[in-house]
């Protein structure tokens, strides 16, 4: 029996819009996906939670001043 041998193809595929950037995302990107709500690139999730991250960072530490100002 000939061995067979198997052809791959790659089919590129539109996933969608992007929830952070608004561009087409498609299936050979880096991306994730949310339940319910959309797609998005990886690299636009990661710079959102960096930049959520950070903010929260700044409003602890002055919570933290606040609290030290006043007893």
């Amino acid at each position: 029996m000939a061995k067979k041998i198997w052809k791959k193809t790659n089919i590129v595929t539109d996933v969608g819009e992007c929830r952070y950037c608004k561009k087409n995302i498609v299936n050979t990107e880096s991306f994730v996906s949310f339940y319910k709500s959309g797609h998005a690139h990886y690299d636009c999730m990661k710079k959102d939670d960096d930049l959520r991250q950070e903010v929260l960072n700044t409003i602890d530490k002055q919570i933290n001043q606040l609290k030290e100002q006043h007893g």
